[in-house]
Parts: C-alpha cells; structure tokens; sequence
C-alpha cells in the first residue's frame, strides 16, 4: 500500500508504471485539509475488469496496489498519524471501482506514508506557509506513434484528476512540463486534471509545486 504514491501520483508514480497497468486504469483524488494540518485523503480508481481478471488468475496475483479493505489496513499497520476511514468496491460493465478514505493528522505524515522513500514528493512547512512538490515519475522513454495512436485511442476514456481544498483559500499550484493539465479553482479548492493518454504519452515528465497557508 505504500506504493499508493506511484498509483496517484505516479501522486508520482503513473509515469514510472508500466503503460500496460496505467493505461487500464482511471483515478480520482482529493484531498481536504483543515487549518491544523489534518484532514481526509480519498481515492477513487476504475480498473479495467480484463486486467484485474488477468491479476487474479496468475498463481501469483501481482496487480501493484491494493484491492481489499484488508490489504489496506495491513499497509497501515505501521505508519503514524493515519487510519482508513471507509472503504467500498463495486463493479459496473467495464470496470472495478475502489474507493477508500484515509483520516491523516498532518500532512506531512500523508507524504511519508505516500512516499515513504522521498522518491516523488517533498513536503515542507516555514513562515506558515505548506508547499507540497511533487513528480509524476522519472525520465520517460520515447514511444513509437503506432504506439502513442494505439494508446489514445485505446484508453481515451479514463482520467486523472487531483483536488486540493485547504481551510483558507485554494493553493496556488504551478505545473511544469504540464501544459495538457487543466487547473481550475472553485471556493477554497484547486483541481487538477488530464486524460491518462496524456501521461503516457508525454516526453517529460510534469513536475507540480503546491503551496498553502
């Protein structure tokens, strides 16, 4: 569970993934933090049901991120200042939808249990001010354009979207090498979102910097 990180983000780790799993999948994140640090991490991700049949019928399931309440409670174990808030795991036609809610005291306990090697994410606090910097993955090799077509025509449908709502304003959020993610803001939150053909397909991979008081 503690490679969520590369599951979200690729939240870094999207990128550093191979395209055969991210391209089967869609995630939605959001994130709410109240003016002590603490607040409630959610995550929405539909899963092709092909791949996630395809996991489950080797001798060894090898899918890279957790499907069961248990598996994810069992990640927790050893972390501080997080727990598992609710859980649910449905179907509809094309998909397996998993969705869970993590209670966490500050953010920078999240960021540890994310990414617990400081591999894709630096968070920091100084003169009242958060800044959370993250990376969506390491350099990316070049694809072929049969590839690129066959990828955007493949997984045109799912998406990537991040929300951030803090308790004063919405963070101000800078992308680089980003320019295919769209950012809004709507009352006190900041969302980021692109199609997941556009994070596998990019040459470099999009740093982000947010920052909150």
């Amino acid at each position: 569970m503690r490679n969520l990180w590369k599951i979200l983000l690729s939240l870094a780790l999207i990128i550093s993934l191979p395209f055969c799993f991210i391209s089967c999948i869609g995630i939605e994140a959001s994130t709410k933090i109240d003016s002590k640090g603490a607040g409630t991490f959610s995550v929405e991700y539909q899963i092709a049901k092909d791949f996630v049949d395809f996991g489950s019928e080797e001798s060894t399931p090898s899918l890279p991120f957790a499907l069961s309440r248990e598996d994810i409670e069992r990640g927790l174990q050893d972390t501080e200042g997080i727990s598992l808030k609710s859980y649910s795991k449905t179907k509809n036609a094309n998909n397996m939808i998993i969705s869970f809610t993590l209670d966490f005291d500050s953010p920078e306990n999240l960021v540890k249990y994310l990414d617990p090697t400081n591999s894709f994410a630096r968070f920091n606090k100084e003169n009242g001010i958060y800044s959370l910097k993250f990376s969506f993955g390491d350099e990316i090799p070049p694809l072929d354009p049969d590839m690129k077509k066959y990828i955007s025509e493949q997984f045109a449908s799912y998406r990537f979207s991040l929300t951030i709502e803090t308790a004063k304003s919405p963070p101000e959020v800078f992308i680089q090498d980003g320019s295919f993610i769209s950012k809004t803001t709507s009352g006190k939150k900041t969302i980021l979102e692109c199609a997941m053909t556009d994070l596998l397909t990019v040459s470099t991979s999009p740093q982000i910097d947010i920052f909150w008081r």
